[in-house]
């Protein structure tokens, strides 16, 4: 799998995560892949989980949210994607998730991921520079 499929198949799980369908994105990770979120106990399906519930948590607060990806830089087995989460696309001031997410691939399919997460609030000191 060479650098330019390795982004490909980061920004489709990003693509398949912003469409509401993120359990269509692990058939991109190896059955025993290693997930490092330290609130979720388990493997991509049970974070994959929490990702859903966390959403649909959110859905009154957050109607209309929208997910960019920003930035995927490639090196060796490593993939790096920076992304943002808005709560409400059409107010962007309410706030959301700001990403950075890391995939160690092992030949064509991701072996480990990391993702380290901060929130971004309307009453932070630097709200206008959080996206």
């Amino acid at each position: 799998m060479g650098q330019q499929d390795r982004k490909e198949t980061v920004g489709d799980i990003f693509r398949l995560i912003g469409a509401g369908r993120p359990k269509d994105g692990l058939k991109y990770f190896a059955p025993d892949c290693v997930q490092h979120n330290p609130y979720v106990k388990g493997g991509m399906d049970a974070l994959f989980d929490s990702m859903a519930a966390a959403s649909k948590e959110m859905e009154g607060q957050f109607p209309d949210p929208e997910l960019k990806v920003r930035y995927v830089i490639e090196e060796g087995d490593f993939v790096a994607a920076y992304t943002q989460l808005l709560g409400a696309k059409s107010d962007p001031s309410k706030g959301g998730l700001r990403q950075v997410h890391l995939f160690r691939f092992k030949g064509d399919k991701i072996a480990e991921y990391w993702d380290v997460t901060q929130m971004i609030r309307p009453d932070m000191p630097n709200p206008a520079n959080a996206f």
